[in-house]
């Protein structure tokens, strides 16, 4: 009888399956995920270059072809040649007065040409050499010369085919007053203020004019006459240009303003290479 009791738990519990509290079979695990592949956070970009205020200007008057004698103020017409060359392969870029007085930021080598008192060989000569080096210029005339059509100095029609291109613009140098006893704009000894205003200001207002119904526009540069201030002439001058340029040596600092603003002769004896960084 024990024998049959024992038979049928065994078969009946292989029926009901794991007595109550027996472990569960365990489940197959799924296989690990691969380890995730880290990717390298970009660098930065370089920080880039800070904006440029500093301007160089050099200063020509006018110019000869070569082999003729010259002085501190003049240059043969090869040299100019090697000293556009010499900027464009250093990485200078030549800037016009009016993207001065926009405030268009400078390129990191800028440099302003400023030809002075209107010679015609600035069209026979150097003008070609613009067209060639796609160099920029401006030119600050004596505009009485170029009015009254002396010869040696520019005519309007030389002006406007210049001005036409997008790469000469033109300032003032005085209407007349460029030469007046060596003084420029300077007040005269004894000279009352009234007295002063009423002979100067006429003049430059006349230049602008000139210039304006000659060109199409006001000139926005201003040429002191042998580099010489006055500082009863400082009110027109700062209501009627917005750049005025010194003889004083060295660059400039735009971030200061854009009046006084030095420049470099070039002469023969000075090349560009002599007064630029390379």
């Amino acid at each position: 009888m024990k024998w049959l009791i024992s038979t049928f738990l065994f078969l009946f519990s292989t029926l009901i399956g794991p007595r109550a509290g027996s472990l569960p079979e365990q489940l197959p695990q799924p296989p690990p995920e691969p380890p995730a592949v880290l990717t390298p956070a970009p660098e930065p970009d370089a920080d880039p270059d800070p904006p440029n205020t500093k301007l160089y200007v050099l200063m020509y008057h006018h110019f000869v072809p070569e082999g003729v004698p010259c002085n501190n103020w003049m240059l043969t017409d090869v040299r100019l040649r090697e000293d556009l060359e010499w900027l464009d392969s250093h990485g200078y870029v030549t800037v016009l007065p009016s993207q001065l007085a926009a405030g268009e930021p400078l390129p990191q080598r800028a440099v302003m040409l400023t030809f002075d008192d209107g010679y015609d060989s600035n069209y026979a000569l150097a003008y070609p050499l613009l067209q060639e080096y796609q160099a920029k210029a401006v030119i600050s005339l004596i505009v009485k010369y170029t009015q009254e059509e002396v010869p040696g100095f520019l005519t309007w029609d030389m002006c406007r085919e210049m001005s036409s291109s997008g790469l000469v613009e033109f300032g003032s140098h005085t209407y007349a007053s460029h030469d007046e006893e060596e003084h420029g704009i300077k007040r005269r000894w004894g000279e009352s203020r009234e007295d002063y205003e009423a002979r100067l200001f006429p003049d430059l207002q006349t230049s602008i004019d000139r210039i304006e119904e000659n060109l199409g526009s006001p000139p926005l540069l201003f040429a002191y006459p042998n580099g010489l201030k006055e500082s009863w002439a400082a009110g027109f001058i700062q209501d009627h240009f917005a750049i005025t340029l010194t003889t004083k040596h060295g660059a400039s600092d735009l971030s200061k303003g854009l009046y006084s603003l030095n420049r470099c002769n070039v002469s023969m004896g000075v090349p560009v290479g002599d007064i630029l960084p390379d």
